[in-house]
């Protein structure tokens, strides 16, 4: 059995194969939502002003959760809850939602495993883990197997985040704004550019040196911590020309570390790629006269966290 997190993660990949296909074949399911919650916000608007923060970034990656994780409708109440929470990323609330959401993955395994999935009915991404410990139980313990749901529910919010600092900066960028909106086919570049240059994540977790070393003249003793400034890198000159200037159009060869990399690398980067990617296609399709809000956005006093707390926006 895994003895520790990054062999956990690891045994995550290894047990669902294709994981990011997995998440691609979502896509349909996440169409859906997002279409359904911009049908929604008008009911939100005062005088053709709402928050999109609110009413469509931050429920989103919950509601995408749920149907990958396959929690059953009349428990969604709860976990809509729990995400709002999380994505609030600190304070009492989100300390509560932690005990929360391990009850509630419990709870979701059990009745997956009482339950499993017959004929063509979806699998969900639990059933498919269960189904791995069965075959092959010390590869992943019950313990584990909870925790990962509790790893994709908090690396899932980073779609809230991510889609809301990208369209206030698209807002912002004309040029870019227009560029996309004339050819959708840029999406996919658009999502690796902005994750770049507005990606939420703004610092690793401390790392603790295991020896002495002298990094750019700064002595680091073995033991101290030693926190990387993820901003820092997807802005060095070495790797990307013209660094402090966002485009839409960049080539994907220079690779960003929005996600982080090798062991830390994120468990939801490939479903935080499409639920972005989708959910920008619709809002600039759907709300082309999309602008920016009178009063402005809000902006979170989070050192390690670059994220808004409302986005007011006119449709």
């Amino acid at each position: 059995m895994c003895s520790n997190l990054n062999c956990t993660r690891q045994t995550f990949h290894e047990q669902v194969p294709g994981l990011a296909d997995r998440y691609e074949t979502l896509r349909p399911a996440i169409e859906r939502v997002v279409e359904r919650l911009l049908d929604e916000l008008p009911g939100h608007a005062g005088d053709g002003v709402v928050d999109l923060l609110r009413h469509f970034a931050t429920p989103l990656p919950m509601e995408v959760i749920c149907e990958l994780v396959g929690v059953p409708e009349e428990d969604r109440p709860r976990w809509r809850e729990f995400g709002t929470l999380v994505a609030a990323g600190a304070g009492p609330g989100f300390a509560a939602a932690i005990p929360g959401i391990m009850a509630g993955a419990r709870e979701a395994v059990a009745r997956r495993r009482a339950a499993p999935p017959t004929g063509d009915a979806p699998s969900g991404l639990l059933a498919d883990l269960i189904r791995a410990q069965a075959e092959d139980g010390d590869r992943l313990s019950d313990t584990e197997l909870v925790t990962l749901v509790w790893h994709l529910v908090l690396a899932g919010q980073t779609p809230a985040n991510l889609i809301a600092n990208a369209v206030h900066v698209l807002l912002s960028e004309p040029a870019q704004l227009r560029a996309l909106v004339a050819d959708p086919g840029l999406m996919p570049r658009a999502v690796e550019e902005l994750t770049r240059w507005c990606g939420p994540i703004l610092l690793t977790v401390p790392r603790y040196a295991s020896e002495d070393v002298e990094l750019y003249g700064a002595a680091i003793r073995a033991g101290d911590a030693v926190t990387a400034s993820v901003a820092a890198a997807n802005r060095d000159p070495r790797v990307f020309e013209d660094p402090d200037r966002l485009d839409v159009t960049r080539a994907r060869e220079a690779t960003h570390l929005g996600f982080a990399h090798g062991a830390h690398f994120c468990l939801g980067a490939s479903l935080a790629r499409v639920e972005t990617g989708v959910a920008l296609s619709a809002l600039l399709r759907r709300l082309p006269d999309l602008a920016a809000g009178p009063e402005g956005a809000r902006r979170a006093p989070d050192p390690g966290t670059w994220r808004l707390t409302s986005l007011p926006v006119t449709l």
